[in-house]
């Protein structure tokens, strides 16, 4: 029978002649719980033993003596000769001076620890919460939560938060690249056998979206400072083509006087229609426009909390002349909003009065103006929506030579130039005028060139 000691005996007392024992696998096997915790210690090597625990439960240890403090190693071997070896290995590192049990807790600390982090898919649930939502404005938190929700998740949302890099993103940005964008809206679904065009926008904004919410994480202190994975080149979008020219905007306004004299157009989608194109606003900017925000005296249309926080705009004649009409004519008693949406303002006028009727919603707005370019026989194609309507506005106001770029900035209501430059488109008529202006100018220079002195052809020497 071999010789035990209690869990609690020094492993350095000397151990009788009965006594040495070599753990080997008949050992392990014949070790039987008697119903206290005891160990069988090894001879070979003090400190290294066999625990059987009362309820049968067996494991190699290693015990040792730590500035007069007894601590205990437990040792994962599948033999006894692999425990064996370990347990020279941490007697050696005892004896050098090293702290195996507490080595061993630390690094068990560690793996926790790793554990514990979020990950990519955690984070950007916090970002949303803690930021997005806080912060910014509805329609963006909707657009934050699809791009989370149907783009980045999927692809990078079980990676810990510390493991995320730059070539994940990227692959990430190769993958949405592949997917087709889809056209907006029935009509505009691309034709049978036709090649589906890459959705570029979608991809870069995923990008942006995961680089806004890594600054987060950094500022919260789950990333490292400057450790950004989402810095990637990203493919430039295609710039728009679709452009309204004066003849379409000419015509979309006689559809619009006309449709509402017909009764096809409610007064508040025709005044949106007017007010767009007289203003350039956002199309959600002119149907959340209030009345007490317009201010005829200082001819000044303001918006305390608009995209980009307070804004205020001049007000031209024509704007003048379409909110005077409207206040005069149609505007309704006790309805704060310019555009309101007359199914609501029936409701509560037609009810007992319990809350202020809704502004007109930017999808009504979009369906009128749909009809209104049918009418006009405008063809619609891509990107021909209410917000084309701004850029046709903001294209003349940029390209006006005699208004100062942080002068059109202002009427436009853009805050930096790589917005305004974003908008400034050309016509090709302007273009070809302006090549041609500058070809005549050319050529004008180079006669009074000539005309100042005598042009002699170079000769080939003859010498």
């Amino acid at each position: 029978m071999s010789t035990v000691t209690s869990s609690t005996e020094s492993p350095r007392k000397k151990a009788s002649p009965a006594a040495k024992r070599r753990l080997t696998r008949n050992v392990y096997d014949d070790a039987k719980p008697d119903g206290t915790d005891y160990v069988i210690w090894d001879s070979r090597l003090p400190g290294f033993g066999l625990r059987v625990r009362p309820s049968g439960a067996k494991a190699f240890t290693y015990v040792y003596r730590q500035h007069g403090k007894l601590k205990r190693v437990t040792i994962k071997a599948l033999t006894p000769d692999d425990a064996y070896e370990a347990a020279k290995a941490l007697a050696a590192n005892h004896y050098g001076g090293g702290d195996p049990a507490a080595e061993k807790q630390e690094t068990r600390q560690e793996a926790e620890k790793k554990n514990r982090v979020p990950t990519v898919g955690d984070v950007l649930d916090s970002f949303l919460k803690n930021h997005v939502d806080v912060h910014l404005k509805p329609k963006t938190r909707s657009e934050y939560a699809r791009v989370v929700a149907k783009l980045l998740k999927p692809h990078i949302g079980d990676i810990k938060i510390d493991a995320l890099e730059t070539k994940d993103v990227s692959a990430m940005y190769q993958t949405l690249l592949k997917q087709p964008r889809r056209p907006r809206g029935e009509k505009m679904k691309a034709k049978e056998g036709a090649e589906a065009k890459p959705a570029v926008t979608q991809a870069g904004g995923a990008v942006r979206a995961l680089w806004s919410a890594m600054s987060w994480a950094e500022e919260a202190g789950l990333r490292p400072p400057g450790s950004n994975p989402a810095r990637i080149r990203l493919r430039s979008p295609r710039r728009r083509q679709r452009l309204f020219s004066d003849g379409e905007v000419a015509r979309m306004t006689d559809a619009t006087d006309a449709m509402e004299k017909e009764g096809k157009l409610i007064p508040p989608v025709a005044l949106g229609i007017r007010l767009l194109f007289a203003t350039g606003c956002r199309a959600g900017e002119i149907c959340g426009l209030r009345w007490d925000e317009v201010d005829f005296e200082h001819a000044t249309l303001r918006w305390p909390d608009s995209k980009t926080g307070y804004l205020e705009k001049p007000m031209t004649d024509e704007a003048r002349t379409l909110l005077e009409t409207a206040s005069r004519k149609g505007r309704i008693v006790g309805v704060e909003w310019v555009l309101p949406s007359l199914l609501s303002v029936s409701r509560v006028t037609d009810g007992p009065r319990r809350e202020q009727p809704k502004h007109l919603r930017v999808e009504t707005l979009e369906a009128g103006f749909e009809r209104v370019m049918k009418r006009a026989e405008v063809v619609a194609g891509e990107n021909a929506t209410l917000h084309l309507i701004r850029h046709y506005f903001s294209s003349k106001t940029y390209t006006d030579k005699s208004i100062p770029l942080p002068v059109a900035m202002a009427i436009v209501g853009h805050n930096s130039v790589a917005t305004a430059m974003r908008y400034a488109h050309v016509s090709r008529e302007e273009v070809a005028a302006a090549a041609r202006d500058a070809a005549t100018r050319r050529r004008e220079a180079i006669d009074a060139a000539a005309k100042k002195g005598q042009v002699s052809s170079i000769k080939e020497d003859t010498k």
